[in-house]
């Protein structure tokens, strides 16, 4: 039972797209709302995309970067909630971690792939 839960959770590192249109299917079928199916998806599947990201910077250059990810998140976060500060007044946490989440769903499906295909060319180069 726990290779099985290791086995998925390895699948899901190295293929996050898998777990977008996981999430994304699951959710439509249970709230029928397109956009809320999106967003549900692309917070979900962040972790992933920022799992697999550190692993490929790990794999390429030999050292871990997962001190560098978080403190990048956390200065996004403390950049949305001093802006937050500056309109509102109230800061509103849940919300700036939403926005977070999918800011790094950005950045880092993007740094994933352009990963992947430099791990891939130098895989095959060598």
């Amino acid at each position: 039972m726990r290779d099985t839960i290791y086995y998925t959770l390895s699948v899901f590192i190295a293929f996050p797209f898998i777990i977008t249109f996981l999430a994304y299917w699951i959710t439509k079928l249970s709230k029928k709302h397109t956009w809320k199916a999106v967003h549900n998806a692309v917070q979900w599947s962040a972790i992933f995309f920022i799992l697999g990201v550190g692993i490929l910077l790990q794999l390429l250059f030999g050292r871990s970067f997962f001190g560098w990810i978080v403190l990048l998140l956390l200065i996004s976060l403390a950049g949305i909630l001093i802006q937050q500060y500056r309109k509102q007044t109230e800061i509103d946490v849940l919300k700036a971690i939403k926005l977070v989440c999918r800011s790094a769903f950005l950045l880092f499906s993007s740094a994933y792939i352009i990963l992947s295909f430099v791990y891939i060319i130098i895989e095959v180069s060598s």
